[in-house]
């Protein structure tokens, strides 16, 4: 039975991301990101096939039991009512789980990176943001030289996803899985690590709060002439609903630009003593420069506290996605 739906509650769009120094980022993930979406296909239609084995399996069972108890009129094939009690075992196994809805999508790779700050960038809304990643990802290089950085991210539909997840990838090599190097961005210059070729800087996951659209994978390919919008940010001095509120109300305005394809908005889960941004946003837009200097203006005009917490507080980096 899905618990979800017993309780009444929505099942809860989860965002794991990792992020990951790599040297030859796109010839070692690629085919691990291959064959893991082949996996999540091939179990997908697996959990579709053993729940037609399973009904149709009690629905003969079923029809042979009535059969022997007498309650079959004459006329009535064991197989029609096997027939028919199969169509309401099937309907009966949608309503109870989620057996439609297989909870692991993506992956998806995106790599990341910070525009220069020309005159037009640096004069515009999202400079004080851009350069705050540009000194984070100028510090990860110096202690990982000719790295490039990379966003791989999943999106989980409940827990169980990430029993199926931490199933998939236990053949990865150790120093994705976290088996090596280091357990937090702040530790990256380990030196046991420094000769590893990828390194995953910890996994974060977050809970959606609000989107627009419903596209949030934009499909099994990369959408081409795009560009992913990641910024972070923490609450402040605001409390957490004041900010949710402030950060929806401000999407909703976002909606009216021709240039925005989507929107999702995200918190992180609130375990307690876990550092870093609480909150993240991701924009996608048309790739270019024109497209950040808008949804710059766009964002500064729609809402000043969105200005001092996303901008002037926030983390931002570009990314194309390849994956």
């Amino acid at each position: 039975m899905d618990i979800y739906r017993a309780l009444g509650l929505d099942i809860p769009i989860l965002h794991l991301c990792v992020r990951l120094l790599a040297r030859e980022g796109e010839a070692e993930l690629l085919p691990l990101l291959t064959a893991l979406r082949e996996r999540c296909a091939a179990v997908a239609a697996r959990l579709q096939e053993w729940t037609e084995e399973q009904c149709a399996r009690y629905a003969e069972e079923a029809a042979l039991r009535l059969q022997r108890l007498g309650f079959l009129a004459a006329a009535a094939q064991p197989s029609q009512v096997a027939a028919a009690l199969q169509r309401e075992l099937r309907h009966l196994a949608t309503r109870l789980g989620s057996t439609g809805l297989f909870p692991l999508e993506g992956p998806a790779l995106v790599v990341c990176t910070v525009p220069e700050l020309g005159p037009a960038l640096a004069a515009s809304e999202l400079a004080p943001a851009l350069q705050t990643a540009r000194t984070r990802l100028e510090d990860w290089r110096r202690w990982r030289p000719g790295h490039q950085l990379y966003e791989l991210w999943f999106l989980l539909r409940g827990s169980c996803a990430f029993d199926l997840l931490n199933q998939f990838i236990t053949d990865w090599p150790a120093s994705l899985r976290g088996d090596q190097g280091p357990a937090a961005e702040e530790e990256l210059p380990a030196p046991a690590s420094a000769g590893l070729s990828s390194v995953a800087s910890g996994a974060l996951v977050y809970h959606l709060v609000y989107q627009l659209g419903n596209d949030l994978l934009s499909g099994a390919a990369p959408e081409l002439g795009t560009q992913t919008l990641s910024l972070s940010f923490s609450a402040g001095d605001l409390s957490y609903s004041t900010l949710r509120y402030e950060v929806m109300a401000l999407l909703e305005q976002l909606a009216e630009q021709p240039f925005l394809r989507h929107a999702s908005f995200w918190q992180r889960d609130p375990w307690p003593g876990e550092a870093g941004a609480a909150f993240l946003l991701r924009l996608r837009l048309p790739a270019g420069e024109v497209a950040l200097r808008q949804i710059g203006e766009a964002l500064r005009a729609a809402s000043p506290s969105g200005w001092e917490q996303l901008l002037r507080g926030g983390l931002l980096f570009t990314g194309r996605r390849l994956f």
